[in-house]
């Protein structure tokens, strides 16, 4: 697999008009090594019909298997708004979903609330619009992406589960163990920095900690077999380790030669190969607002 630096893929918005350039590779050869695989998309629901999401249209069928973070849930229960993991199989233009996993990076309590943000599980949310009707003491499910220790929210839903969750990376330092920034009891003996982790359990408000009952890593399966393919939205999030940028929360990393710095501080969907690291080949800048980045990522798909 060859990979280069990133050449800006461009996305222009005019008021409520989307133009993005034709989605393809810029000056890299995407070789995927061992054939055809599984395409993992991760992102937040923006349409039905298919399911569009991180600007792919994907279709589900009777083999497709539907979850959250505490089992099964029916294809009904699906919303705009909800961050999903897929996992789908087939060609580009014709996807289809063997797994949808709902993501939820947070589920708990709302203990504080401030204007737009809400407070759970220790965590500053980031209320979508409309969710302005959160009160303290809601048990909630978030939908949203991670913006390192934050979490950009897309959708609240109730609660189905009296358990407290937790979804993102994992962090090991001298002061312990966190899964996206929350402080865990140290359940995840092999769960190594950076990688993905979902925990449940009870969060304890007074000692900052949730004390994990269950603890599951991977966030994919391989329900669709070895990825090949990655289409991820998210936000960077910087790091050590070359090229110095992760996205945040979702635990793979980038192929160490992209230049990512461009994009620091958007938020973007990044798409391409998957081969033991993220070498992503294409990235388009989203807008903060959900109605533009709704109707750009519709358009995204019907290019696909």
């Amino acid at each position: 697999m060859k990979t280069g630096n990133f050449s800006r893929r461009t996305a222009i918005l005019g008021g409520f008009a989307a133009l993005a350039l034709p989605r393809g590779g810029w000056g890299q050869e995407r070789e995927i090594e061992g054939g055809i695989g599984g395409t993992g998309i991760v992102g937040v629901l923006t349409d039905f019909g298919s399911l569009v999401v991180g600007g792919r249209l994907v279709a589900s069928d009777r083999e497709t298997v539907i979850t959250d973070g505490f089992g099964p849930v029916p294809e009904s229960s699906l919303a705009i708004g909800d961050s999903l993991t897929v996992e789908a199989s087939g060609s580009a233009d014709a996807l289809i979903a063997r797994r949808v996993h709902v993501t939820h990076p947070l589920v708990g309590e709302i203990t504080q609330i401030s204007r737009d943000l809400v407070v759970i599980n220790g965590t500053e949310v980031v209320l979508p619009s409309g969710a302005r009707s959160a009160q303290i003491g809601q048990r909630v499910a978030v939908s949203g992406l991670w913006r390192e220790n934050r979490v950009i929210a897309s959708r609240l839903s109730p609660a189905r589960s009296d358990l407290d969750l937790v979804a993102g990376d994992v962090t090991r330092g001298l002061s312990g163990v966190a899964v996206g920034g929350v402080p865990v009891t140290n359940t995840l003996p092999n769960q190594a920095s950076g990688s993905f982790a979902t925990v449940s359990g009870r969060y304890n408000t007074d000692a900052d900690r949730l004390v994990v009952q269950t603890a599951r890593g991977d966030r994919f399966t391989e329900a669709a077999g070895p990825l090949r393919e990655l289409a991820v939205e998210g936000y960077l999030e910087p790091t050590t380790r070359a090229p110095g940028f992760r996205i945040s929360g979702l635990g793979h990393s980038f192929a160490r030669n992209l230049n990512l710095a461009q994009f620091a501080d958007e938020r973007v969907l990044f798409d391409g190969p998957y081969v033991d690291t993220f070498a992503a080949d294409t990235a388009v800048v989203l807008p903060e607002d959900a109605n533009r980045r709704r109707q750009l990522l519709r358009l995204l798909a019907s290019q696909a």
